[in-house]
């Protein structure tokens, strides 16, 4: 049995052992916050409700999920990073506010050696979109339409200067050579309406807002940024299988729980422990995967904090290349 299983299988037996006694008592803890720094309905929203019922249950005290968006997420970082010293307060997170909203919102006042990862919750890949309407049914297709409007490019949606979607919409336009009109927005849900509705052209979302979308027709998906086909949409090709140019376009996107990096180490394990259970449960996995969404697996703390070194390595290193400032 390898570590990553039985890591799994110790945490479940604490679950499995304390779900009678959880369920026979009253929640004695005081309310812990759970803060998502973007706004209801948005993906990291969606999956910490989804995780509200198991996790208040493992704890043993009651959660208030609280919406706080605004500056690229970095208002619910700093309510976060705020709270008093020792009082666990839970965020949860891309790439977005973690890494790139330090680098590109001037009044962020933080970064990411401020937080610290407890849980990687979801992974998978970004899939372009586009309107329904849109003359062009393949990314080969798109590619040579962008070419043809280079009077009047595309426009392509994004949440913000420095996000994780804006980096991905900069460097297809770098790396194919084509133009691309940035069009920012407060979020996902506004994006998709958009995109939907016919107002902006493209953009890039998480695989779990699309596929509903794609299968109804109201939008098209164009290509992923995986590595290979998604097994949410095994028809539509990565984008780095298109020719060699984008041979590295492959990124991915994820969700993971975070607290600020002063807590104290007891905490974090106390709260690992309680994540692990509730993210392994056959009902939330089931959910996550019914949502379009891959769940993570299990990790360490060490594993963790290796992850998330790599990740603020590889995206302040596209940040740089883009040209990504703060404003």
């Amino acid at each position: 049995m390898n570590e990553h299983r039985r890591l799994i299988v110790s945490f479940l037996g604490v679950g499995l052992w304390n779900h009678g006694a959880s369920h026979a008592q009253t929640s004695s803890g005081p309310p812990l916050s759970f803060l998502v720094p973007q706004p209801a309905g948005n993906p990291t929203d969606t999956l910490a409700r989804r995780l509200l019922t198991a996790l208040q249950r493992e704890l043993g005290q009651p959660l208030v999920v609280e919406n706080i968006p605004g500056a690229g997420g970095s208002l619910g970082v700093n309510k976060m990073l705020a709270a008093p010293a020792g009082a666990p307060v839970l965020m949860i997170a891309s790439q977005t506010e973690s890494i790139l909203t330090p680098l590109s919102v001037r009044s962020a006042r933080y970064t990411s050696d401020s937080l610290r990862p407890v849980l990687l919750i979801t992974r998978g890949p970004y899939v372009l979109v586009g309107r329904p309407d849109l003359p062009a049914n393949t990314f080969g297709e798109l590619m040579t339409l962008a070419r043809s409007r280079s009077a009047k490019p595309l426009s392509f949606g994004h949440i913000g200067n420095g996000s994780m979607i804006h980096l991905l919409g900069e460097r297809l336009a770098r790396k194919a050579d084509i133009s691309l009109i940035q069009v920012p927005y407060k979020g996902v849900p506004p994006v998709m309406q958009d995109i939907i509705g016919g107002q902006i052209d493209l953009a890039f979302v998480p695989q779990s807002s699309v596929r509903d979308l794609a299968a109804t027709g109201k939008l098209k998906a164009l290509g992923t940024t995986g590595a290979t086909a998604s097994d949410k949409f095994p028809t539509v090709q990565p984008i780095s299988k298109f020719n060699a140019p984008l041979a590295d376009f492959v990124h991915g996107t994820w969700g993971a729980v975070f607290v600020s990096r002063s807590l104290r180490k007891d905490e974090v394990v106390r709260l690992h422990k309680a994540l692990t259970v509730a993210c392994h449960e056959p009902q939330f996995q089931a959910q996550t995967l019914s949502s379009g969404s891959d769940p993570a697996p299990p990790m360490t703390l060490a594993e963790l904090a290796r992850f998330f070194d790599s990740e603020v390595k590889l995206y302040q290193t596209m940040a740089r290349e883009i040209g990504i400032q703060p404003e």
